[in-house]
Parts: C-alpha cells; sequence; structure tokens
C-alpha cells in the first residue's frame, strides 16, 4: 500500500509540475492592460528633438574648393552668424592670379523643417547645405546629397580658429 501511495504522489507532483511549466498566452489587445497602452501612446507621441540646429555648435567660418567647369576651382569661404546670417565669398580660381575673381555676398539664412538643412537666401536664389559635426554638405538644386567621385570636393570643413 506504501508503494501505491509513493507512486499516486510522485505522479502527482510531476503533473502539478508540468502544469505550472505551461506558457500563458498574452492578450494582444491593448485594452485588457492599460499600463500597456499607456506606454504605447507615450512612446509613439515623443519627438526627438536633437537635430543640427539644436545640438551642433554650427556658427562659424566654413571653407573648401568646390569644383568649376572652366576654372580650376571654386574657392568657397562661408561665415554662418549665430544670429542667423552669413557672410559668403566665391573665388574663382585660375592660373593666373590677375584672372581671378571673387564674388562677396551677405544675407540671411534659415533652416528646414527638419533641423537639418540650412538654406542660404541669396540674390539668385538659394544655396543649400546639410550641417554636419564640423563640416557642411552642399546640396543640389533639389536639396539632396551630391553624390559621384566629385562628392567630397562639395564639403566645406570649419576652420578651427
Amino acid at each position: 500500500m506504501k508503494k501505491v501511495t509513493l507512486v499516486f504522489g510522485i505522479a502527482a507532483i510531476t503533473f502539478v509540475g508540468c502544469k505550472n511549466g505551461e506558457k500563458k498566452e498574452i492578450s494582444s489587445d491593448l485594452s485588457a492592460n492599460p499600463v500597456e497602452e499607456t506606454i504605447e501612446t507615450v512612446d509613439s507621441t515623443m519627438v526627438d528633438s536633437h537635430n543640427s540646429e539644436t545640438s551642433l555648435d554650427w556658427a562659424g567660418v566654413y571653407e573648401g574648393t568646390t569644383p568649376c567647369a572652366d576654372c580650376e576651382g571654386i574657392k568657397t569661404v562661408l561665415e554662418l552668424k549665430s544670429d542667423k546670417t552669413f557672410i559668403l565669398s566665391l573665388t574663382y580660381l585660375s592660373g593666373y592670379e590677375e584672372k581671378q575673381k571673387e564674388i562677396g555676398e551677405e544675407g540671411s539664412f534659415s533652416w528646414d523643417d527638419t533641423g537639418s538643412k540650412i538654406i542660404l537666401k541669396t540674390k539668385d536664389g538659394t544655396i543649400q547645405f546639410k550641417a554636419g559635426e564640423n563640416q557642411l554638405s552642399m546640396l543640389d538644386m533639389s536639396g539632396n546629397l551630391i553624390t559621384g567621385e566629385l562628392a567630397d570636393f562639395y564639403i566645406l570643413k570649419k576652420k578651427v580658429l
């Protein structure tokens, strides 16, 4: 009789132990769990306010030599001021100093809605740059990054003063 009781006891313990190990189904209905619904709502409404305008030290002087179709290059110097004004100097380089031509312009600029692109308002239209860490990448007329083998020549580096 003791053996039968012992066998039933072991069987009962094994059965109960296996039953407790079963996985429970989690309801995907958020209304069943208000805490999850609240977390979901908070996560979807959080907006990342970090962008180039707010996170980078963008004010300063940037320079580089951009490609030119009929000269050796265009030395480009752009000063961005914290009051959202700029000074732009373009020097068309040739093999002879007396043939170099310099154009200067001052004006204001704005940031696009994402805070990552700078839009210079010039007398001939607009020039756009994508702001990065200590550099500005000149954008094409559509506001896209310039690609191809000359892409690196459209990057202005920030001067360390």
